[in-house]
């Protein structure tokens, strides 16, 4: 499989999200603001944060900042070690604003097959880059700039799609697991010790 060399600047656009001032966070609306909470870096996957109860925002926003569904995001602040390269997928369209800490990934559809993208940018050689270059600051930060200088070696479209698609299935069957083993019915111990007896 032969490899080529770019810059994510040539095969992809990176855009910041919107600065949304404090004033309009509400509990409750029709729209919630993305924030470095909504990744799961462990998992690479996006979650609902629930860490805090003022999400919503109520205020005017330009139009180009509500996500759709499938939207690649990745963030630009790492509040947790780890967490720049991350990535996640928009679960849900017209619902979600991408505010100023949170990047957005656009294809070059040419040249990158999204799927593979969104395994790409959180690949290891591209968190180390992204890494290496962030600003040395107790909370650690990186720009659509410097997502954009990273060096990647890709394969041509078709096969990007290939190893897309298998990941994409991979990661979906996983996802499952993990649910089936969250929604187990958690069993007292001493009904299990009493059925062990009872067997036995």
């Amino acid at each position: 499989m032969e490899l080529k060399k770019y810059k994510l600047g040539k095969i992809l656009d990176v855009t910041r999200g919107a600065s949304l001032s404090g004033e309009y966070y509400a509990t409750e609306g029709d729209y919630i603001r993305l924030t470095c909470g909504n990744f799961d870096y462990q998992n690479n996957c996006f979650k609902e944060n629930t860490s805090k109860d003022n999400l919503y925002y109520i205020g005017e926003f330009k139009p180009e900042f509500l996500m759709e569904k499938g939207d690649i995001i990745t963030p630009l602040t790492e509040q947790a070690i780890g967490l720049l390269g991350s990535t996640a997928i928009i679960p849900e369209s017209e619902k979600y604003i991408q505010s100023q800490d949170v990047a957005k990934i656009v294809c070059k559809e040419d040249l990158l097959d999204k799927d593979f993208a969104f395994y790409l940018i959180s690949s290891a050689i591209v968190k180390q880059q992204l890494s290496a270059a962030a600003q040395q600051t107790k909370i650690r930060h990186t720009s659509p700039d410097k997502i954009k200088d990273c060096t990647v070696w890709i394969p041509e479209l078709t096969e990007q799609k290939r190893i897309g698609k298998l990941l994409r299935t991979l990661d979906s069957k996983i996802e499952l697991n993990r649910a089936i083993n969250q929604n187990l019915p958690t069993l007292d111990r001493s009904s299990i010790a009493g059925e062990v007896r009872r067997v036995a």
